[in-house]
């Protein structure tokens, strides 16, 4: 069993590189309109911001001067431009940030999951059936960081072959006795592995 604290922090970062690896847990259609979003912000960005900006630097050959809706404008597009993606982290955070994840190695009875639970109740327990048996019938996606593994299963929910999900687990290094052996064990229910070992993920314990 893997015990890992989580700050919102961690989860900004976690739903980041999820987003960068095309795994966030979101629908096709989300994806679609937030990359929307993100073309709009640019021509946005262009419309506004270029005419300003062109303004700006003129005013030190020319005597202009900025108007208090150009500079209000100026710095909504900005705030819109450095902001963006940080507002639709900040949305997935709402929907799903605990500040433990607690990951089973293997499946375990129901007792033994009950004192778990009761031990720990408002932590997330991944997955139920352990990392060895992944949710869905599929396999792990592992992303490798410096500090920790990410995985993430996606596959259609049992209830609803229409409709999809993700399972997340994080996992830090310093909880994992042995490194090789763990690996070894995660390889058969590895679908593919996604390098970013020069960076760290986490922050606080």
């Amino acid at each position: 069993m893997f015990i890992t604290q989580l700050t919102k922090r961690d989860w900004y970062r976690i739903y980041k590189y999820l987003w960068k690896a095309r795994l966030l847990p979101i629908s096709k259609t989300k994806r679609f309109f937030i990359k929307f979003g993100a073309i709009i912000r640019i021509f946005l960005a262009l419309w506004f911001l270029l005419p300003i900006a062109l303004r700006a630097l003129l005013i030190f050959f020319v005597p202009l001067t900025l108007s208090y809706f150009e500079i209000a404008l100026a710095i909504s597009m900005i705030f819109i431009w450095t902001c963006y993606y940080s507002l639709v982290f900040g949305l997935e955070i709402r929907n799903f940030s605990p500040s433990m994840i607690i990951t089973l190695r293997r499946k375990t009875s129901i007792t033994k999951f009950k004192k778990i639970r009761a031990k720990y109740p408002t932590a997330y327990i991944t997955p139920k059936q352990g990392i060895l048996s992944p949710p869905f019938n599929s396999k792990w996606i592992i992303i490798i960081f410096k500090d920790c593994y990410l995985l993430v299963a996606k596959g259609a929910l049992p209830y609803d072959r229409k409709r999809y999900s993700s399972l997340l687990s994080v996992i830090r290094y310093e909880n994992i006795t042995d490194k090789i052996i763990f690996y070894k064990q995660l390889d058969p229910v590895c679908e593919r592995i996604i390098d970013y070992s020069d960076i760290k993920l986490l922050h606080g314990k």
